[in-house]
Formats: structure tokens, C-alpha cells, sequence
């Protein structure tokens, strides 16, 4: 899931210290991820977390647009959910569509096993679904803060395109990335939240703009967060910054202070034996 930002900084890894450092990393759903972001006042599209085809009916009813439409997303621990296909043969992990096909979509996707380029073939359980308001967005960018080795701190990266992965924009659109590195000491400045927020390009309010930018730095450094990746970050047609879907992960080492968080972990989405082959590098390590 690091994979993509970590590259674009370019960090350096053997595959041991790989496994070391994803062990510190907590990862929670979307859903979760959402309702985090909304209590730092940070924008993000209404949606109900589904655990039950009544849920799913429920939850379908209340989000519908005037289309009568809804998003089903699935909630596993990897990207590429859009693109994964499930072991019963149904394709992608994602869905637009009307409240009476969402109930069928539900059947076939609750209880099942989502295969995603990033789960391996063994795949994922998809325990909950994520019913979403379609939103309109009229343009997408991205955004992310994460834990910069050569800084020993925080570094913002930003592109005025978006929805993507970031390899991909940092090739095709290497002179859009923004690296606006922070002072754990002192935290983001206004100066720098306005720097992100005009080299994203906005359209709307870029006061605005730049407190949504200082509301997720604040969810980085309050929630012990080792990434905050929002892709994409979009617009909606007011201007309005929207967290259209975000990756959080929070550092295991912050456990005792963040025991609402860490009490979300989703023990059916993690691997026993990845567990194992971690640990056995950790001792390996420490020996």
C-alpha cells in the first residue's frame, strides 16, 4: 500500500527492512478513514458502513442521489479495489448503481473474497461495504503526507492531477509534484498550507483550501499517522476541497496513545502467516 509514495521519495529498502517497516504501520478501511477525517473538520463524501444486506438496503436508501444511484465500495486492506475481481466470478470491487441493484451487488460481494492487484491471489475478505453518495466532481488532484527519511520529519507532496497512481503522475507530470517538507517542532505554517494549496491549482476558495490542507496536517501529527494519502483530493463544483478517498497509517509505536484508532484493526485482513515471516525477521534483526 506504501509502495507508491515511497518511491516517488525514493527510500532506499532491503526486503527485511521492508517487512520491519510495514510492521509499524496500523491501517485502518475507508469508512473508518472518513469518519476520522470528518472530527479534524476535514471534507469527505457522506457515506454508511454496511455489515448486513439490511444494512446495505438501509444505508442505500439514505445515501441515493437523484438519480437514485449509490456507490458500493468494498472495504479490504489494499488499492485497486475498481479493478479486482471476486473468487465468484463478479467483477470489481467498486460500483455505481441504483439502490435496487446495489441489494443484488451486496449478495455477491459481502462474505466473498476480493483479488486486487495489491492483495496477491489470495485475496481479501470483504466482511463490509462502504454505501457512498455519488458525488460531482469536476476536477482531481492529489495529496499526501508522509515520513520523510532525509528530512527526519514530515513532507507534504502535492499534484494539481490526480486519481491515478502517484508512479504514474510523477512520470507523466513531473513538474506538477510539489515537496513541502514541515518542521515536526513547529508544524505546517500558513504559509506553507497556502504554497500547497495554490500549487493544487484550486478554483474555488483558497483560504479555504489551504485550512483543509492544515486539517489533515493536524490529523498527521495528532493521530500519530505515518501516511495521509488522499487520492484523489478533488473538487467539487462549488471549489470546495472533497477527501474523495484517502489511505491512513498510523505508527504501532503510538498504540498506548491511540487506543480509540487501534481499536479498529480489522484482524480478518491481516495475514497470520505474513505475521509470522515479519516476526521472524524482527528477531533475525534484533539477533
Amino acid at each position: 500500500m506504501l509502495r507508491s509514495p515511497q518511491t516517488l521519495l525514493r527510500y532506499g529498502q532491503t526486503a527485511a527492512l521492508t517487512q520491519l517497516q510495514q510492521l509499524r504501520f496500523l491501517n485502518v478501511h475507508e469508512y473508518q478513514g472518513a469518519e476520522l477525517m470528518s472530527k479534524f473538520g476535514i471534507n469527505v463524501p457522506p457515506g454508511k458502513p454496511a455489515f448486513s444486506l439490511d444494512d446495505v438496503k438501509k444505508a442505500a436508501e439514505a445515501m441515493k442521489d437523484e438519480n437514485n444511484q449509490v456507490v458500493l465500495k468494498s472495504q479490504i486492506y489494499a488499492g485497486g479495489r475498481g479493478l479486482g475481481k471476486f473468487t465468484n466470478g463478479l467483477q470489481g470491487g467498486v460500483h455505481i448503481c441504483t439502490v435496487d441493484r446495489a441489494l443484488d451487488l451486496a449478495k455477491q460481494m459481502l462474505g466473498q473474497t476480493l483479488v486486487t492487484k495489491q492483495t496477491g491471489p489470495a485475496g481479501k475478505p470483504v466482511n463490509t461495504l462502504y454505501i457512498a453518495k455519488k458525488m460531482k466532481l469536476k476536477r482531481e488532484m492529489y495529496f499526501a503526507i508522509l515520513l520523510d527519511r532525509k528530512t527526519a520529519g514530515p513532507v507534504m507532496i502535492g499534484c494539481s492531477e490526480g486519481g491515478t497512481s502517484i508512479e504514474d503522475l510523477a512520470e507523466k507530470f513531473p513538474e506538477k509534484i510539489i515537496k513541502i517538507p514541515v518542521d515536526i517542532r513547529t508544524g505546517i505554517t500558513d504559509e506553507q498550507a497556502m504554497q500547497m494549496a495554490k500549487g493544487l491549482a484550486v478554483t474555488g476558495d483558497v483560504n479555504a483550501a489551504a485550512q483543509q490542507i492544515k486539517n489533515l496536517y493536524k490529523l498527521f501529527a495528532s493521530c500519530d499517522c505515518t501516511m495521509v494519502e488522499v487520492n484523489p483530493l478533488a473538487e467539487d463544483a462549488a471549489g470546495n476541497l472533497i477527501a474523495a478517498d484517502a489511505k491512513l497509517g498510523f505508527d504501532d509505536n503510538a498504540a498506548y496513545r491511540q487506543k480509540e484508532i487501534f481499536a479498529l484493526k480489522d484482524e480478518s485482513q491481516i495475514d497470520p502467516r505474513w505475521l509470522n515471516r515479519v516476526m521472524w525477521y524482527c528477531r533475525s534483526f534484533v539477533a
